[in-house]
């Protein structure tokens, strides 16, 4: 049984061997695939601060809330990483990026940037599943409590409803 079984990978290889030695025309879809993805080009730092092709980014329409050691709370820090880690399955699994300067940098010289992945605006969707804030003047706090009133908090219905990503 195990020497038909290694008679059979062995045949698997010479075959596999045998094929990538024949020349075959590359198709458009060949060549596509072959350019580096967006996860390799891009490192997730938090969810609104990335680095792609080694500048830094910040979003400019989202504020996401402070990873540890930042964080002012645990609601905060827990918050956090749900949305790094939804950015980071994001980028992985995107095929484009555009990054828009919108104008401006943040304190550590970060270029504030629409990210565009795919077609969708990457802060707008964080926002639209309570995974950020809308950036205003003000840094949400995201330690309050949940108010409709409180300026730049996504809507309170992105907590109760599933997640559209």
């Amino acid at each position: 049984m195990r020497s038909r079984y290694l008679v059979s990978l062995a045949a698997v290889v010479a075959l596999t061997l045998a094929a990538g030695c024949s020349p075959s025309p590359q198709s458009a879809a060949d060549t596509a695939d072959s350019q580096p993805s967006v996860g390799s080009r891009m490192t997730v730092i938090s969810a609104d601060i990335l680095v792609l092709d080694g500048k830094h980014i910040r979003l400019g329409n989202a504020f996401a809330p402070e990873t540890i050691p930042d964080a002012r709370c645990w609601a905060e820090a827990v918050a956090a990483r749900q949305a790094t880690g939804v950015v980071q399955r994001l980028i992985n699994n995107a095929r484009t990026v555009t990054v828009e300067p919108t104008g401006g940098q943040d304190e550590y010289n970060r270029a504030f940037s629409i990210v565009i992945l795919d077609g969708l605006d990457l802060g707008q969707v964080l926002i639209d599943n309570g995974l950020a804030a809308r950036r205003t003047a003000e840094r949400f706090n995201w330690c309050d409590p949940i108010s409709r009133s409180a300026p730049g908090a996504p809507a309170i219905t992105a907590l109760t409803t599933p997640p559209r990503l």
